[in-house]
């Protein structure tokens, strides 16, 4: 009788045991399956530094923020945090050619009414995280090569 109480008491530990590892796992396996999902598809996570800052003022058409203020740079990947499905594939290292959504310049919702948080502006030299993703080539701009955007 004692042996059967202390062999029932040790399968219920070890039952218990595995349950509770197996739930863990499965919400380790969600937090990482929600991380690769929180990047886009096409886009990459980077941290990256501005190089040099393009200043000629290419804009599709007057309203364009591009046509009033620097929306273009060469930055160099110092960081690849995560990709999205189906992105380019980028190096640490990379120097890439890029037009900013929200301009060089500082940036707020006032300008920007889709903008989340406000953005303080970059300047050769500087640091940011971003997204980034390859735009399709557009025959009648001036823009020549491959360029990425960077949305935030």
């Amino acid at each position: 009788m004692k042996n059967t109480i202390i062999r029932n008491t040790y399968l219920s530990v070890i039952l218990f045991s595995l349950l509770i590892g197996c739930s863990v796992n499965k919400e380790i396996q969600n937090d990482q399956h929600q991380t690769v999902n929180s990047i886009p598809p096409g886009q990459c996570r980077i941290v990256a530094q501005v190089i040099k800052i393009d200043s000629s003022l290419i804009g599709i058409s007057p309203t364009d923020p591009c046509s009033k203020a620097n929306c273009f740079a060469w930055i160099i990947i110092k960081k690849i945090i995560r990709y999205g499905s189906g992105s380019s594939v980028l190096n640490i290292n990379d120097t890439l050619k890029t037009k900013f959504a929200f301009t060089l310049n500082p940036a707020s919702e006032k300008n920007f009414p889709r903008l989340k948080e406000n953005l303080p502006g970059l300047t050769e030299g500087s640091l940011f995280e971003a997204n980034i993703q390859l735009l399709p080539n557009i025959p009648e701009t001036e823009i020549k090569g491959r360029l990425f955007l960077v949305n935030g």
